[in-house]
């Protein structure tokens, strides 16, 4: 009687090991099959062709960005040379009019602080349109940015989703 407890445990152990062998091996290809199907999705066209439409808007305020830092150093120094000349041109007109010296430095003076004042005012403006066009870059860029992220986002959920499904079906 003693055998054949002996027997049916041999092969109970050796059907239990049997079975954990197949799991086992069951396990790793679902795990295969997973980050293989992780790695298509992350190199998906989806991905390639999100990433081809964000690039020119990326580039296209980045020219308008560089385009509005160049115009706006144009006319600070136009508005700087045009300070500078004035300054000079009341200087001299100051010197050659000995005579009426009190009213020409008068005049000299608010030519100057007008031209000073306008430099000042034409480098305000000019700052800020730079502000605005670096903000509008920044928001462009985190638009694309959250764009590129929403589908790395789908492609995590997929992957869990797979995950899920795959512990199920071994479940069973």
């Amino acid at each position: 009687m003693t055998n054949k407890f002996d027997n049916a445990a041999k092969l109970v152990g050796n059907a239990l090991g049997t079975i954990e062998a197949a799991a086992s091996a069951a396990g790793a290809r679902v795990e295969q099959g997973l980050s293989e199907a992780a790695a298509v999705v992350s190199n998906s066209s989806t991905a390639e062709l999100i990433e081809k439409r964000t690039a020119p808007t990326r580039k296209a305020l980045a020219k308008r960005a560089v385009k509005a830092k160049k115009a706006v150093k144009k006319q600070v120094a136009s508005a700087t040379k045009k300070a500078t000349t004035a300054k000079k041109v009341a200087k001299k007109r100051a010197s050659t009019a000995t005579t009426k010296v009190g009213a020409t430095k008068k005049v000299a003076k608010k030519r100057a602080a007008s031209a000073t004042k306008k430099a000042q005012t034409t480098k305000n403006v000019v700052k800020k349109q730079v502000a605005s066009a670096t903000k509008s870059a920044t928001k462009a860029r985190k638009a694309a940015k959250k764009r590129a992220s929403t589908s790395a986002t789908k492609a995590k959920a997929t992957k869990k989703d797979a995950k899920k499904r795959a512990a199920r079906s071994s479940k069973k």
